[in-house]
């Protein structure tokens, strides 16, 4: 379960009020618990929201996956 989410369910919160809370709109939070992007002050906003120290970030925002890269001779030969 998405740890944003599973925090929110723990105090009992709707994703509306966790938006009000974190002062974003409630499709932002919708997005951000099926675990897309967002911009650094939103997780700040909604970190802080549910008393979640800043350090902890990496554990409920993953960072990016990786994207593997073609090599150049590949990718000429394509």
């Amino acid at each position: 379960m998405n740890r944003i989410r599973a925090a929110r369910q723990a105090r009992g919160w709707t994703q509306t009020e966790l938006a009000e809370r974190a002062r974003v709109s409630p499709r932002t939070v919708h997005a951000v618990e099926k675990g897309q992007q967002c911009r650094q002050a939103t997780k700040r906003k909604i970190l802080s929201a549910l008393g979640v120290p800043w350090e902890l970030r990496n554990e409920y925002f993953p960072g990016l996956r990786a994207v593997r890269t073609v090599p150049a001779s590949m990718a000429e030969s394509a």
